[in-house]
């Protein structure tokens, strides 16, 4: 998609971004895929989606240790966002709330937080709506990774 030099990110330009970023976590594929020519993650996952191939879209390396329904969702999320007519996409707001409903999902399979192996928070046990702080990514094996 060619962007003129001269245009300004938008909350919607946010959310298409976000929507590539959603594909590429659940996909665990680039942005840009090279086989056998370069296409973009949400083409790819578009075309395997309309063939209502979720598993081939998840990335392998789940094992199939997801909620499907969880997974459509985020995928039907991600096809929003990156939606070609920016009013098409939704706001923010109702994406959180809709990834909300994805991890209830999970959350419902798995018995909650202390069954998983991946858990986001604020970094030092401060408020987490403190823009300024950091978030860490805590690994099954307890070792702190900033995601700021």
């Amino acid at each position: 998609m060619n962007v003129p030099c001269n245009m300004q990110p938008t909350t919607k330009s946010d959310v298409y971004t976000f929507g590539v970023v959603l594909f590429e976590l659940f996909t665990g594929r680039p942005a840009i895929l090279r086989d056998p020519e370069p296409t973009g993650v949400t083409r790819w996952a578009r075309q395997h989606m309309a063939r209502g191939n979720i598993e081939g879209v998840v990335d392998p390396r789940m094992h199939g240790d997801y909620d499907v329904d969880s997974v459509w969702k985020a995928a039907e999320i991600a096809l929003k966002c990156t939606e070609q007519a920016s009013t098409q996409r939704p706001a923010m707001t109702d994406v959180v709330a809709q990834l909300q409903e994805c991890l209830e999902l999970e959350e419902g399979r798995t018995g909650g937080y202390e069954n998983t192996s991946f858990y986001t928070g604020s970094g030092s046990g401060s408020s987490s709506n403190d823009p300024n702080l950091g978030y860490n990514a805590y690994a099954s094996d307890g070792q702190s990774i900033d995601v700021s």
